[in-house]
């Protein structure tokens, strides 16, 4: 399975919940996790214990995550589930870098060999959780203290949150699911890890996907709408997260269905995008990660989305906005945050956007002319990773995959009209339509999600950066279906599972 050095906090009950439980910071979550590692009885001795490890889990996605050894994660570009998001952003076309920094190799799009630490790291960082996952329905189907009906909702929840934990493999690992189904997939633990465990194969994409498809729908079938806060998996995020899958897979019925699920009791909020939505307040937010520096800190600090955004030298100044993109916005658009940084209109560091961050005191013009307060490094940002736009986007996009030009046009301009007072109702039909559609999915989500590089992967088609201001070294053309679009096995991976043949390295 894993190699064993990674196994180190996930393979014993008692030590994972060490881990989760007395390494932890107050959580502010319920604020009442245990200090010490506790029984498996007392862990599944009830729901609010089984929320406590839940939230450990949950924490795992914000958190400055590291392997047991150090040789995964610990660094600003490896540390949580926004690594992953940033490096998928700055892959792609739409962000450029000016300089040596964080991320450079994955601007590069080169961060993809089996020893690298972007490979090391994603691959032992999500297998982790899913472990922990596994750990945690083990141990609810077994107690016999929690009610059938809990067992059902908890375990739900956290069907859910392993088929977005195995949906993220697939698409780091593997090319478009339209390409090949039976392309090799990633191999499947469905029960926690042991000493005896044996590494599994890699199957087929499609036997991914099964899994995938199956833990989401027991979700969907169990899950209901409350929550403590927005960073849990509800109905909701069940359904966005369900939605996100069957578009990958092209199943445009069931993925349009799945977003207008999604959104409901939510609403599109215009006026809070320009504070990128902080502290998840907004109905605009459906699922997001909050960060506190607060008794003790669960922060990513400098590793945080805005410090790599920001231009008042207050963070790591790394990302940059190509004019490739900015070129779509109107001056009217809500979005419209982009300002001059550097001198050269040519110069990869020529556009930046104020999306990011807190006020920082000091003024800036943007490009429309406007001047706003410039936003700075913000420690305390939340991190959005869900948001109704993005329904919106994967509804019209279903819509329009199935012939139906009027409804997309309908929901397409509700989005539109809502960023932009001078928004136009597009006459656009098919493949145009489409393309309009992708286009509003790069001005709406960029530099959140990383939805250039995915949309590109998904519907197997280029990456061209030679029609814009990335730097002369940056500026080519990724093939469509490109190994580039892929990361290689982790090295010790391939050593330590005996499933792994040399053959399903990737190329």
């Amino acid at each position: 399975m894993f190699n064993n050095k990674y196994r180190l906090t996930t393979i014993y009950l008692g030590l994972t919940l060490a881990v989760l439980f007395g390494a932890c910071k107050k959580s502010f979550i319920d604020g009442n996790l245990p200090t010490d590692s506790g029984d498996r009885a007392q862990v599944f001795a009830s729901v609010s214990s089984v929320r406590s490890y839940f939230t450990g889990i949950y924490r795992n996605l914000r958190l400055q995550w590291q392997s047991t050894d150090g040789s995964a994660g610990g660094t600003d570009d490896c540390y949580s589930y926004n690594s992953i998001c940033l490096a998928r952003a700055i892959k792609g076309k739409d962000l450029t870098m000016a300089r040596q920094n964080w991320f450079i190799y994955d601007y590069a799009n080169a961060n993809r060999e089996p020893t690298y630490r972007r490979v090391r790291f994603t691959w032992y960082y999500f297998y982790e959780l899913i472990n922990q996952v596994n750990i945690l329905i083990d141990g609810t189907q077994s107690s016999t203290t929690i009610a059938d009906a809990d067992k059902a909702t908890i375990i739900a929840e956290a069907r859910a949150m392993r088929a977005f934990f195995y949906f993220e493999l697939a698409r780091e690992f593997q090319l478009a699911y339209s390409k090949d189904p039976n392309a090799p997939g990633v191999p499947i633990y469905t029960t926690p890890a042991t000493t005896s465990t044996p590494g599994n194969p890699r199957g087929t994409l499609q036997q991914t996907f099964d899994q995938i498809n199956g833990d989401i729908a027991y979700a969907l079938q169990h899950l209901g709408a409350s929550r403590n806060l927005k960073d849990q998996i509800n109905i909701n995020v069940a359904w966005g997260l369900a939605a996100r899958i069957y578009l990958e897979q092209g199943k445009w019925a069931e993925a349009q269905h799945a977003a207008e699920q999604a959104i409901d009791g939510y609403a599109l909020d215009a006026s809070h995008y320009r504070s990128n939505y902080k502290d998840m307040a907004s109905p605009e937010v459906i699922w997001g990660l909050p960060q506190t520096t607060s008794n003790g800190g669960q922060s990513l600090y400098y590793g945080t989305p805005s410090s790599f955004y920001d231009q008042t030298r207050s963070g790591y100044d790394a990302f940059y906005i190509s004019l490739d993109l900015v070129q779509n916005f109107s001056a009217t658009d809500v979005r419209n945050t982009f300002f001059q940084s550097g001198s050269d209109p040519s110069g990869p560091d020529y556009a930046a956007t104020n999306k990011f961050g807190k006020g920082s005191g000091q003024g800036v013009q943007l490009f429309t002319g406007e001047v706003v307060e410039q936003r700075t490094t913000d420690l305390e940002e939340s991190i959005n990773l869900m948001r109704v736009a993005e329904m919106y986007l994967v509804d019209a996009e279903a819509m329009a995959r199935q012939n139906d030009d009027a409804d997309a046009h309908d929901v397409l301009f509700a989005l539109q009209s809502d960023r932009d007072v001078n928004a136009v109702r597009s006459t656009n039909t098919g493949q145009a339509l489409i393309d309009e559609i992708l286009l509003e999915r790069r001005k709406e989500l960029y530099g959140e999600l990383g939805v250039d590089w995915l949309d590109a992967k998904r519907l197997q088609l280029p990456i061209d950066r030679t029609n814009s201001n990335h730097a002369a070294a940056f500026a080519y053309v990724i093939p469509a279906n490109d190994p580039r679009f892929n990361l290689k096995i982790p090295q010790a991976e391939m050593q330590a599972n005996k499933s792994l043949k040399p053959g399903d390295q990737n190329p």
